[in-house]
């Protein structure tokens, strides 16, 4: 009934380097505890440019804990204690003398005003932080190949169309 290319997304051919990103993502795909594991894709090149961020973080973290003053800090950490029961987050156990070897990804609250909001106060993460001139983690992840057509394309393929099927399929997984 309905196409990939309907939808606008056609096929690309992949290089020798897009081929052996996707055969190492596959490859490290395991099942542990009814959960799936897979090792984030790196440019290789720029992972190991990536430095420790550990004491920008920590100076950010100073700003989160500025919202005990305004009531706002357990509110905060009941998201975190939600997304770790949710299985989107888990607690590792790092020794303090390591803390300089790791790269970390700092966070900052976002506040909602709006009194229909069921959820006042969110976390945001912020993976393009970047320690002087080297990269960021977002610029050393593997991008991948670019998977949406063009938007233009896309929006005159809504406006021209009478029927469009949407869904949200975050509950599906």
């Amino acid at each position: 009934m309905f196409s990939v290319e309907s939808l606008g997304i056609k096929e690309q051919e992949l290089s020798n380097y897009d081929e052996q990103k996707i055969a190492l993502f596959r490859q490290s795909i395991s099942f542990k505890n009814n959960k799936y594991y897979v090792q984030l894709p790196w440019e290789d090149d720029k992972i190991s440019c990536v430095p420790s961020n550990h004491a920008v973080a920590l100076r950010i973290l100073e700003h989160v804990q500025r919202l005990e003053k305004r009531q706002l800090y357990y509110e905060y950490l009941k998201v975190f204690h939600q997304q770790e029961r949710d299985g989107i987050i888990e607690e590792i156990f790092v020794p303090p003398q390591w803390f300089g070897e790791f790269v970390w990804i700092p966070h900052r609250p976002v506040l909602k005003s709006d009194p229909t909001s069921t959820t006042k106060i969110r976390p945001v993460f912020n993976c393009s932080l970047k320690v002087g001139d080297s990269p960021s983690l977002n610029e050393a992840t593997y991008q991948g190949m670019n998977l949406t057509c063009d938007l233009l394309d896309l929006l005159l393929t809504f406006r021209a169309n009478k029927h469009v099927v949407l869904a949200d399929i975050k509950k599906a997984f």
